[in-house]
């Protein structure tokens, strides 16, 4: 019933562009590696920082702007969407005159995908094998909920989807100079959706029970809150544990004395419900403590979610860019 419903709303999307006999347009035919897509990522940051001197050239960009981009992860396939930056550049069109504040959310947004992706690369380099389920923990993060990965080998029931669209898209194109039928056909799959979505509704109110309110919350080992302490204290602790040759667990109690450093110069309250991304994307784009946080997190990432090896070169690293925060 979800897929069904899903499908549904992919469809009624599309009717307006159908019927008004707009071609769609269609992502990259094969898949960008981690390398082009950052590279990738890198063309639409400079495009977007030009918006601000430049805002007439956001029309032209919209029009080259893939629906989605396709990035290939080993034997996997991911869609990233394009939707919100679609979005962005339309606001941009209408209204030039927010052209730097609409130019920095893009930049901003692009800069923290890039860091994404490079964080991804890392992960995914050491020990294929082992670090593939780790690569799909992290996809289930909340920086990825986005994305969604496709199957490579179609099943039945996406071969009969398909052909059903094929023949829904017959139809629309055939009764496009037909005003009325077109109205008819728009609130028949407006009606049809509405019905799928109540039913869908339905069955989840009957088929939920009070059990599913008072599940506990699993947590996944590295995502437990910020430890007590000043910055200081855990700092002391991470190199008690460097210096006992336990450099993975120095490497974690070390990014947390980064958040709680940046805490303690009041730019944020530590909170659990955050991710670690999320910790860097609040602080601002020129911050000097940025670059710094994101090398620490890139490497506590690296070791504790990779599982790549921890040596006392990457704890150096880390408590150097730790001791140059201001």
């Amino acid at each position: 019933m979800q897929r069904i419903c899903l499908h549904l709303l992919f469809i009624t999307a599309l009717v307006p562009r159908v019927l008004g006999g707009q071609a769609t347009k269609t992502g990259p035919s094969a898949p960008l590696d981690l390398q082009a897509y950052t590279s990738e990522l890198d063309r639409w940051w400079a495009a977007a920082g030009r918006l601000r001197a430049n805002p007439e050239q956001a029309a032209e960009l919209r029009k080259r702007l893939p629906e989605h981009w396709s990035v290939g992860v080993q034997d996997q396939r991911f869609e990233v969407s394009t939707a919100w930056l679609a979005e962005a550049l339309d606001r941009l069109a209408k209204n030039p005159k927010s052209a730097a504040d609409i130019s920095q959310e893009i930049t901003h947004r692009l800069e923290s995908m890039r860091q994404d992706s490079q964080a991804l690369a890392q992960t995914s380099q050491p020990d294929v094998g082992r670090a593939r389920g780790k690569l799909e923990n992290i996809l289930k993060q909340r920086e990825y909920r986005s994305i969604h990965a496709a199957p490579p080998v179609e099943s039945l029931w996406d071969q009969f989807i398909d052909w059903i669209w094929n023949f829904v898209t017959r139809i629309l194109g055939r009764a496009s100079g037909h005003p009325r039928l077109n109205k008819v056909l728009l609130w028949g799959i407006v009606v049809v959706l509405g019905l799928a979505l109540l039913a869908w509704l339905v069955h989840l109110l009957f088929n939920l029970s009070l059990s599913d309110f008072s599940r506990p919350r699993v947590r996944i080992p590295g995502d437990e809150p910020v430890a007590a302490g000043s910055w200081l204290e855990l700092a002391q602790r991470s190199r008690d544990a460097a210096g006992r040759g336990e450099f993975r667990e120095a490497i974690r109690i070390l990014y947390n004395a980064a958040v709680r450093r940046i805490e303690e110069a009041g730019t944020w309250r530590a909170d659990p419900a955050r991710t670690h991304r999320e910790y860097l994307r609040l602080l601002p784009a020129d911050s000097s403590d940025r670059p710094r946080l994101a090398a620490i997190t890139t490497c506590f990432e690296r070791v504790w979610y990779g599982h790549a090896p921890a040596s006392a070169n990457d704890y150096d690293a880390a408590l150097a860019q730790l001791e140059s925060m201001r």
